[in-house]
């Protein structure tokens, strides 16, 4: 079962969840602006692998 989570693809809501609390970590505020940055970092990371999920 742990190798079955481990291996699937997160929801957007665990997605954005992750983000808030890797924000709240690092001392900084989960703004818009955050937020479209970690989706422009990873759209350009997609296509860098080809267009596979990153």
């Amino acid at each position: 079962m742990l190798e079955d989570l481990a291996a699937r693809e997160l929801t957007a809501a665990e997605r954005e969840q992750r983000a808030v609390e890797a924000a709240r970590e690092l001392g900084i505020e989960y703004t818009e602006q955050v937020q479209q940055a970690g989706h422009d970092a990873w759209a350009k990371i997609r296509a860098h692998q080809g267009g596979a999920a990153a």
